[in-house]
């Protein structure tokens, strides 16, 4: 239906505005050579043509105008009818829009970004059709590169996620193993040194038992690297269980702390510093008892000029933690060591500490253990400063 403004304008004066306007459509797109931007009458006749247009498809203008646009769809397209279907969606819904392949005049496809929008003169009558056709080929083929180069690293990621699992399944089975290989030759070697050391197989001579009590400790020390071994073999196989007894922390500590007094030099000093409440916590007493043992132990090794280890006990109610902070004055550890500080057989051996014994597992079994218990270990350090390690705990529900 024609507006008022239609009505009142003479039909000379209507089809003058129209050759004017598309005269400027003409012109507008003339030039542009990104695009392929022509019309078609409405039976799908190409009427005009650009610059554009012949560089993306090959046809100069005096070759395509009047011949079907269907020339530019591939022999299959044009026996299902599609080039038709797309000019019936066009009218029925405005415009329509797709990516597909299109041909050039020497037969060759190319990816194209296709719009086709419906044209009405001023009755609404259907007058044509504008197309706008952008060669994509590129971009698909750069796009589709990238795809495969994405499919290709993503396959090596698998791969070599695949081989971790398989080396840390294989680690795990070795430890499992070997502790378990290990702990029946250490259990008859302690016992027969300990029969020694009692006297039971014979009288020995003073340096005999210097010997034997050497041989006791070491064996001592060997049992503790299988436990260790074992225990992170129970960890990472999702076997470990603990056993949650309600505890106060500041006897744990204390006794702890307690055991490793006779160990001190005359250059050591070991302050306990306690709450004046209780502070509560549901753990498995015999593996905070590694823990804590490790931490300690840890400072001591690690300060081997002497000082001051400091344990200090806190029950932050608040926030319903309680924390263990464990410091020295020792070594200390550089900050390109931190990172390694708590992997498995992390041990940050430089100049200054390759005489200490260690395997570089309890400080990682000692982390598990924690968070196994809902809380966190962590540590800061500075070189020649010494180390403060901070244990994380909830408190006891209802404490």
């Amino acid at each position: 239906m024609r507006s008022d403004a239609d009505r009142s304008t003479p039909p000379f004066e209507l089809e003058e505005a129209l050759r004017a306007s598309d005269e400027r459509f003409r012109l507008l797109v003339a030039g542009v050579r990104d695009y392929a931007i022509f019309l078609l009458d409405t039976e799908g006749n190409v009427s005009s043509w650009n610059e554009g247009a012949q560089r993306i498809k090959l046809y100069t203008e005096e070759e395509i105008l009047g011949r079907h646009f269907s020339i530019f769809y591939p022999r299959a397209e044009i026996d299902s009818r599609k080039p038709w279907r797309e000019l019936e969606i066009a009218v029925a819904e405005g415009s329509f829009e797709e990516e597909g392949w299109r041909l050039r005049k020497d037969g060759r496809r190319f990816w194209a970004s296709v719009v086709i929008t419906a044209l009405h003169g001023p009755e609404g009558e259907l007058a044509g059709f504008a197309k706008v056709t952008r060669d994509l080929t590129e971009r698909r083929r750069n796009q589709r590169r990238l795809d495969a180069l994405r499919r290709r690293e993503m396959l090596k990621l698998r791969e070599h996620a695949r081989r971790m699992s398989d080396l840390e399944t294989a680690k795990s089975d070795f430890l499992r193993l070997a502790s378990h290989e290990l702990r029946g030759p250490l259990t008859v070697i302690r016992g027969f040194t300990t029969m020694l050391a009692e006297g039971t197989l014979g009288e020995l001579s003073e340096d005999a038992h210097r010997g034997v009590a050497i041989m006791l400790a070491k064996s001592d020390e060997a049992n503790a690297i299988v436990d260790q071994l074992l225990e992170t073999a129970r960890i990472e196989e999702g076997r470990l269980t603990l056993r949650r007894e309600r505890t106060d922390l500041r006897d744990l500590v204390g006794a702890t702390a307690e055991r490793l007094r006779p160990l001190l030099s005359a250059r050591h000093r070991l302050v306990v510093d306690l709450p004046d409440a209780p502070a509560l916590v549901d753990i498995d007493r015999e593996r905070l008892r590694t823990v804590l043992g490790n931490l300690l132990d840890n400072a001591l090794k690690y300060s081997p000029g002497g000082g001051l280890i400091r344990c200090t006990v806190r029950d932050e109610s608040e926030s319903g933690q309680v924390t263990v902070d464990v410091t020295d004055e020792g070594i200390g550890i550089g900050a390109d060591e931190m990172p390694r500080l708590f992997t498995r057989f992390g041990r940050l051996v430089n100049a200054e500490n390759s005489h200490i014994p260690g395997t570089g597992l309890g400080l990682h079994l000692s982390r598990e253990l924690v968070r196994r218990h809902g809380g966190e270990l962590t540590a800061t350090s500075e070189p020649g400063r010494g180390t403060r390690f901070h244990l994380l705990l909830p408190r006891a529900h209802g404490s």
